[in-house]
């Protein structure tokens, strides 16, 4: 709480703020934000509390200050507590509205009681404060924020400021007095508003303001919901029409149970700025000792009155979607208390208003107020007409015409933007006027150095233009030249590549020539050592038939010695016996010998044929060693014909890819030579441009 004892209700989350200004634009009063910096600050003892800048700033760099987290570490601590709640409630609730006892109890709230039934009360201190005094004016001050706006801003108004307590003050006094079994609990509002804290310090009644947005948060974060709670009825008695209390001209219509003509001298405003407007001139008015149009002021600083307050949850919803839960809850409340067809009641006749008496007296419920607009003088210079002009001056404003009152700075016209400047809260750099000046300023004297420059560097760049065109033209000959160079190049290689075409073809011919060779050459040492095992069998049966030659030389042999046997025996075998057998005897000698004779015969010629073999076999086996050669030379030739065949493919292959080169570079080399065509008119178009600029200068 600052020395003035008004306590922040707003905070800066200072990493958020883009400084925009749109912070300045919402507030009411302007002068308590400071736009000099980075970030817009704000000063708290200039601070009204309306919340508006809160829900102007889309960078969520403002929020509100509750009691909400201490209000739960006091529960847990076992503080007694009992909770006062708005009627708002309904609103941001809706027909849940009643569970919200059930979860303030389950959290260890001991009891609960309806605001509303102290608006009732409040009404009944208007009413008798108004039949008592006849006073010219009553403004109504159920709302904090505009309270402390009059104290502050508008003091000549604090003495047409109703003297008696808000609703929720009525409720927290009502407590103390007639509640004894709660008078030593501490109190709870469960509100709508963040700026309730600061009437709890100027009052001295009250310790934790617990906003509706709060509770929502803390559900949220918890993943719980209001719905499963029980409802619970408050504590206090129930309320009549003031459940109205926190919907625009709420008072005004609470009033109509007693008086018909309410609306002929109640002035319904609310919502910032018509409601901060109008209280300005209402306070020229009092001061000019005029009598006012309306002597009773129903104002709220919502434009949705409470139920659309800073710290609800209804932001953003339609107006009619808040106002029918409260609107339900006063036709039922009307019918509890028997009166729904609205006609006018005699003050302090009724069941109501008998039940009103016993919670009310005289002088428990009065209200004063303080008068801070010191503070705001001490902290907010007003400067005289002439420092008004000199900063004028200084902001290029030297005219009627140059008096934008645009807004864009945030202020509602040029004059305050001024004020906030001279008193060290804003800068003339956030003036849109000063900025578009400066810029043209800036932009002529840019312009006046792009002329020195551009006049200073104009021969220089001209002569290297120059000298860039000459070293341009020789490179478009030079390209030409290359251009011709790389086509004889590319023919001399596309010639190379037939040619080496050629070889392959050749060799690809005789390739398959010695391929042929190769199979022959094998087919002929074949067939040589075919021959050669054919010679050998005949030199093996030659050997066999000379073996057989010996043995029929044998058997010749044998036969003769036969033969003389046979003789020999016929001899002494005599004439008759031996003659015959003499015969038979030579025949087989004259065998034998022929037999010997033909076998000698055959045994020479198988003799010469066995030499004739074994020199064919010799003969066989060198022509098979010469095959055998030639099968490995003709290996030997088709390897190195595949050799050479690989490495002129691979020639071939290479050659195609340099050809392909070639053409690449060609193509390259003709498009240089159209982009050097093309920088040389470029250069040329650049030289005349120089030309003509300099002539513009």
């Amino acid at each position: 709480m600052s020395n003035n004892g008004l306590r922040p209700v707003i905070r800066i989350i200072k990493e958020n703020c883009v400084s925009c200004h749109r912070c300045i634009m919402a507030c009411p009063v302007k002068m308590c934000n400071n736009g000099v910096g980075d970030v817009v600050e704000f000063n708290s003892d200039l601070c009204i509390g309306c919340g508006e800048c809160i829900h102007a700033c889309s960078h969520n760099a403002r929020i509100g200050i509750d009691d909400f987290d201490t209000f739960l570490q006091a529960l847990k601590a076992g503080t007694k507590i009992v909770a006062i709640v708005a009627p708002a409630i309904a609103a941001s609730f809706g027909g849940d509205y009643l569970k919200v006892n059930g979860f303030l109890k389950k959290l260890g709230v001991k009891a609960l009681f309806d605001v509303s039934f102290g608006a009732e009360l409040t009404v009944k201190s208007y009413l008798a404060y108004r039949h008592k005094k006849h006073p010219p004016l009553i403004i109504s001050q159920p709302c904090p924020t505009l309270v402390t706006f009059i104290e502050m801003y508008r003091p000549e108004l604090i003495p047409y400021l109703a003297p008696a307590d808000s609703p929720m003050m009525h409720t927290m006094k009502m407590i103390k007095k007639y509640y004894p079994q709660y008078a030593s609990h501490k109190i709870a509002a469960i509100s709508p508003c963040y700026s309730k804290r600061r009437e709890f310090d100027a009052v001295g009644i009250g310790d934790y303001n617990v906003t509706f947005k709060s509770i929502q948060d803390y559900l949220d974060r918890t993943k719980d919901r209001i719905s499963q709670y029980e409802s619970l009825p408050y504590d206090n008695p129930p309320a009549e029409r003031a459940v109205l209390f926190s919907t625009p001209g709420g008072l005004m219509r609470t009033i109509e149970r007693y008086d018909r003509d309410v609306a002929s001298y109640t002035r319904k405003i609310e919502g910032s700025p018509e409601v901060y407007d109008y209280l300005a001139r209402l306070g020229k008015t009092m001061q000019n000792k005029k009598t006012p149009m309306y002597s009773l002021v129903d104002c709220l600083n919502c434009r949705m009155g409470c139920n659309g307050g800073p710290a609800t949850t209804a932001r953003g919803k339609h107006i009619d979607e808040l106002e029918e839960s409260v609107e339900k809850r006063s036709v039922t409340a009307r019918a509890h208390y028997g009166n729904t067809k609205g006609y006018k009641r005699p003050l302090g006749k009724g069941k109501l208003e008998k039940l009103l008496n016993d919670y009310w007296e005289e002088g428990l419920y009065d209200r004063s107020y303080t008068d801070r607009s010191a503070i705001f003088k001490r902290l907010v210079k007003f400067p005289s007409r002439q420092e008004i002009q000199g900063l004028f001056l200084k902001m290029y404003k030297k005219g009627p015409k140059d008096i934008l009152d645009c807004g864009s700075c945030g202020y509602v016209n040029c004059e305050q933007m001024a004020v906030a400047i001279i008193n060290g809260l804003n800068k003339p750099e956030n003036c849109r006027h000063f900025i578009e000046i400066q810029k043209k300023m800036i932009n002529e004297q840019h312009k006046q150095e792009i002329e020195h420059t551009i006049t200073t560097v104009y021969g220089h760049t001209l002569d290297e233009m120059h000298k860039s065109i000459e070293g341009i033209g020789s490179l478009s000959s030079n390209i030409n030249e290359t251009a011709v160079s790389v086509q004889n190049s590319s023919t001399a290689v596309e010639q190379m590549v037939q040619n080496i075409r050629s070889i392959y073809e050749n060799l690809e011919h005789n390739a398959q020539t010695v391929l042929k060779l190769n199979a022959s050459s094998v087919e002929g040492k074949n067939r040589i050592s075919e021959i050669g095992g054919l010679i050998a069998e005949v030199a093996i049966q030659s050997d066999a038939l000379i073996e057989a030659c010996k043995v029929i030389g044998d058997i010749a042999d044998e036969t003769s010695v036969l033969g003389m046997n046979a003789a020999i025996e016929a001899a002494h075998a005599g004439d008759a016996i031996g003659k015959g057998f003499a015969v038979v005897a030579g025949e087989i000698r004259k065998l034998a010998t022929n037999s010997g004779h033909q076998a000698e015969e055959i045994a020479k010629s198988l003799n010469n044929i066995k030499a004739l073999i074994d020199n064919s076999t010799k003969s066989s086996l060198q022509a098979q060693e010469q095959f055998d050669l030639i099968v490995s030379l003709v290996d030997s030739v088709k390897n190195e014909e595949g050799t050479i065949k690989n490495a002129v493919e691979t020639q071939n292959n290479g050659s195609q890819q340099v050809i392909q080169a070639m053409h690449d570079v060609n193509g390259l080399i003709a498009k240089i030579k159209n982009e050097s065509a093309a920088l040389l008119v470029s250069g040329n178009a650049v030289i005349e441009h120089i030309q003509s600029l300099k002539q513009t200068l």
